[in-house]
């Protein structure tokens, strides 16, 4: 009779006679929609409330979201931090494998004068390894930057780090030439990192070409690679945006990461009014060079994470490694030295347009001398490096870059072997040559050159030590 009653009720509203189970599941949902709407309402109303509030203290609270809602964020500051600067960075590093998960350069509890996390190296003395590979200079080319990496065996396919305890010097020149400075640094941050867990290292040090842009002198940069540092400085913008979501301004996120000792990996700019005034060579409507000069000037955020914990002098066993060259008086005022005025330098946000120490401004410094690196024998003077070696105990040869060395052979030794040249010219902003490295196996043992799609080859200089490594 129920049944019948609503089928009667049904057909006098729709015009048309159902079913018996149409009815009865009419029936049910009338029900189920009438007892559970209001609760469902109900609910989203106060979502969207919650919601429209904590997008409001955005704006709007003087306090940060993660301080007035603490337990709903509890989990979420765990993660956030680290997966923005993994987002951020991988933008920079334009895909691929990625970037690192943590970032080794200062703290914010750090000195600025060589202190702070592990990865920053102020010593420049390491015992003798098994096997070294040292790469020349890279200019801003990621895709010959990859291929060095792979034809010395660093990296595989995918550009992960398959180099065991290997420990890797670049001996500087990452900037200028070509486009893709800023995923160079980033790349060889990330490929650094992959190393340490192995076992292994990447040593980075500083070239002519860091210290000229630290001192704002772009003159070698590429419009492209100005441009770049445009993006670079949008792209943390987005992450700063992003932490503003969880951390509230930049104001409340700089207090947090002071108080916690650690550093805000998406910052793009000091802050500081002595970084407004441009240096008198930087014209006010180039914004490309402003943004280059904000991020890489002494104290910038891009020189403070990627060169201001960096020496422009590495020893490794019985091998020195520099950029250009060393002399006799880069020895007599000594090498730690050298690396510490550099750094203190490159780290001094104080006086960010202060004039560069004189070890990176003559023909005559460490980053740009060429005394025994040209490959005319006749201009090559060996004299002046056993000179500097005499006042280096325990240096048996130098490894620098710098001068690429021209003929199409690649890598080359002089000197007896007691200079390795390493900078054959592999970006295309300097003429594109075949990728390659120096192997060096148990501390001057065995040395040979690395070449992408050619496997070893003897190195000139040093035939009759070569022996093929099968």
């Amino acid at each position: 009779a129920h049944d019948e009653q609503i089928r009667d009720k049904e057909t006098k509203n729709i015009g048309e006679k159902p079913s018996r189970m149409g009815g009865y599941f009419t029936t049910l949902k009338e029900k189920t929609l009438n007892e559970t709407f209001p609760f469902v309402k109900a609910k989203l109303h106060s979502g969207k409330k919650k919601t429209l509030d904590y997008v409001s203290s955005l704006y709007y609270s003087k306090r940060a979201p993660i301080e007035k809602y603490g337990e709903e964020c509890e989990d979420i500051e765990k993660i956030w931090d680290g997966f923005v600067d993994a987002f951020v960075g991988t933008l920079h590093a334009q895909g691929g494998a990625g970037c690192a998960s943590r970032a080794p350069c200062f703290s914010d509890g750090d000195d600025g004068k060589g202190g702070g996390t592990k990865e920053i190296e102020t010593r420049n003395r390491r015992t003798a390894r098994e096997r070294v590979v040292t790469i020349g200079d890279l200019h801003g080319d990621l895709e010959q930057t990859k291929r060095a990496f792979r034809a010395c065996h660093l990296t595989n396919s995918n550009d992960k780090w398959i180099g065991g305890k290997t420990t890797v010097v670049q001996v500087g020149d990452q900037l200028d030439r070509g486009p893709d400075e800023v995923a160079v640094m980033y790349f060889l941050e990330r490929v650094a990192e992959e190393a340490e867990r192995s076992g292994g290292e990447l040593v980075r040090i500083l070239g002519n070409h860091e210290t000229l842009n630290i001192a704002g002198r772009f003159r070698y940069a590429q419009r492209e690679g100005c441009a770049d540092f445009t993006r670079w400085r949008d792209r943390q913008k987005i992450g700063m945006e992003l932490k503003k979501m969880c951390f509230g301004s930049e104001k409340q996120m700089e207090r947090r990461y002071r108080k916690k000792k650690q550093t805000n990996w998406c910052a793009y700019e000091t802050g500081e009014k002595r970084h407004e005034k441009l240096p008198s060579w930087i014209r006010e409507d180039d914004v490309h060079s402003i943004n280059r000069w904000k991020a890489v000037c002494p104290g910038g955020e891009f020189t403070k994470r990627f060169f201001a914990g960096k020496n422009v002098a590495e020893r490794v066993g019985s091998t020195l490694f520099v950029h250009a060259g060393v002399l006799e008086h880069h020895a007599l005022y000594g090498l730690e030295n050298i690396n510490k005025d550099i750094r203190e330098w490159a780290s001094n946000a104080e006086n960010p347009r202060g004039v560069p120490p004189s070890h990176v401004q003559s023909d005559q410094s460490i980053v740009w001398a060429r005394d025994y690196a040209h490959t005319e024998e006749e201009r090559c003077d060996c004299a002046k490096l056993s000179r500097a070696l005499h006042f280096l105990p325990g240096v048996e040869r130098v490894v620098v870059g710098h001068t690429i060395q021209k003929g199409g052979g690649g890598a080359t030794a002089a000197c007896d072997g007691k200079v390795l040249r390493v900078d054959v010219g592999m970006s295309r902003g300097c003429g594109g040559n075949t990728s390659e490295g120096v192997e060096i196996l148990n501390d001057g043992e065995k040395i040979t050159r690395m070449v992408d799609g050619q496997g070893r080859q003897p190195m000139t200089g040093v035939e009759s030590r070569f022996q093929p490594i099968l």
